[in-house]
């Protein structure tokens, strides 16, 4: 087991591990200003995005305070609040980046889908803390999750075995493993610093108290609807005991777990698990079971929000820092700042013949980012490379410009939908390395003047920057 807690903490989530520990650490300070918190989610600017995301979503925010800066979403929801949502997405991101075994999509979709059962029914029941159950819950079967995205063939083996008749999963665990896979989620919440509620369910689940009692029948609710369906005896049994500890009417307290379940799928997507979204057990029966389509709070032109952020591009020149964060943090400015729906950072492969994306943001980003990958052809004029071998900055819109239909094919909207969009080359003193991307064809917003002004001064700044990193090695 060391060596697969090895595995995973110094290989396969050294991010996540860094990012748990960094908010911690300010979690663990009691005078820590939400500035710092604030300042530790800003250096990811994907994890920024979504946070923002989420805080304007109708689930966090019920009131719809427009939030565009994490300072405002800490002092308006709260620190925990803000503190578990930036552990929650890290986790998915840590797993959504993994292989996309099955078992893995269905402990992913019954954690998201248990966290939101379990902080309902905190909050039903006036606990102090209903964040820290939700991440409790959340990161209950952290092992498992672990374990089934990076397992490669030591998972089939374990696979195979838990098909066979007559084996629990503890014991085709022990079989191939040599030990249970709970224990595994114990080790890395030690290792990681995880919740102490978290850490005491999994060690002493008979002797959590009503806290660790409302972690596991949100697991049992999930994994029953999942496997037995909502209406099955199984299942009406847990939400029975859900009903008792809660202190709800029977009737309430299924209509209120129905409504959950909806959420928890809505709530899966805003983390960028779709998959998992999907996985989740959603109850039929007329429009008031439907499931809930997520609404997409697309970002706003915000002026000011690009003053700050090159402001603080700048600073970050300034006092040094490197390629990936910065820009990282002239795609945010274009995002968030600017308002796009979509934004994509691409970078030539070493032989100048392929174009492949390091960074996207939108919604969507992560298949937006997988599929973008193209190849430069003799015989096929491209708009991506034509763009880098020309140093330019354009609006590509093809109904203004017919004469750019030749340049934006089949093989560019198959992967980015239509124009109009925006592109920039990237350059190291003049030398092309990539691209920036930008559009909102996903929102049919129209690409006005001052944006494609604003788009085209950000990548300005990326260049000089890049300049002036180069300038320092």
């Amino acid at each position: 087991m060391e060596q697969w807690v090895a595995l995973i903490r110094d290989q396969e989530m050294p991010i996540f591990g860094h990012t748990v520990q960094s908010i911690v650490s300010v979690a663990e300070d009691d005078d820590a200003p939400a500035a710092e918190l604030a300042g530790v989610v800003l250096k990811d600017a994907s994890l920024t995005a979504r946070v923002l995301k989420l805080v304007n979503s109708i689930y966090y925010n019920p009131q719809r305070q427009q939030m565009s800066t994490i300072s405002r979403a800490v002092v308006v929801l709260g620190f925990n609040t803000v503190r578990n949502m930036c552990l929650s997405i890290s986790l998915v991101d840590a797993f959504v980046r993994g292989n996309a075994r099955d078992r893995l999509t269905h402990a992913l979709a019954r954690a998201i889908h248990a966290a939101v059962q379990a902080r309902s029914i905190a909050i039903t029941r006036g606990d102090d803390s209903p964040e820290e159950v939700f991440i409790a819950t959340l990161l209950y079967h952290i092992g498992d999750m672990a374990f089934w995205c990076f397992s490669g063939e030591a998972g089939d083996e374990l696979d195979a075995v838990m098909k066979q008749p007559g084996y629990t999963p503890e014991q085709a665990q022990q079989e191939v493993l040599g030990f249970p896979l709970r224990a595994l989620s114990n080790s890395l919440a030690n290792e990681w610093q995880l919740c102490t509620l978290l850490q005491d369910v999994i060690n002493h689940p008979r002797d959590a108290g009503e806290r660790g009692r409302n972690i596991l029948l949100a697991h049992e609710v999930a994994e029953s609807a999942e496997k037995q369906g909502w209406e099955s005896p199984e299942t009406q049994e847990v939400i029975q005991r859900i009903a008792k500890l809660s202190g709800r009417s029977g009737k309430n307290c299924i209509d209120q777990i129905h409504h959950n379940a909806r959420e928890a799928a809505e709530i899966a997507t805003y983390y960028g698990a779709a998959s998992a979204a999907q996985a989740i057990p959603v109850p039929s029966g007329g429009a008031r079971t439907m499931a809930v389509e997520p609404v997409i709070d697309y970002p706003q032109p915000d002026g000011m929000l690009q003053l700050r952020i090159l402001r603080e591009l700048s600073m970050q020149l300034d006092s040094g820092t490197d390629l990936n964060t910065m820009m990282e943090m002239v795609m945010e400015g274009i995002y968030r700042g600017v308002g796009m729906d979509r934004v994509l950072f691409a970078m030539l492969t070493p032989d100048q013949k392929g174009l492949r994306a390091k960074f996207c943001l939108g919604h969507g980003n992560e298949k937006l980012k997988n599929s973008f990958h193209f190849i430069r052809l003799p015989e096929a004029r491209n708009i991506f490379f034509e763009v880098i071998d020309q140093g330019n900055s354009m609006l590509v819109d093809c109904e203004r410009h017919k004469e750019l239909r030749a340049l934006v094919g089949n093989a560019v909207t198959s992967v980015i939908g239509r124009c109009p969009f925006l592109l920039s080359a990237v350059a190291i003193n003049g030398r092309g390395i990539g691209l920036l991307f930008a559009d909102r064809a996903l929102s049919g917003r129209a690409m006005d003047e001052e944006s494609e002004e604003s788009f085209k001064h950000f990548a300005k700044q990326a260049n000089m920057g890049l300049a002036l990193l180069a300038g320092r090695r």
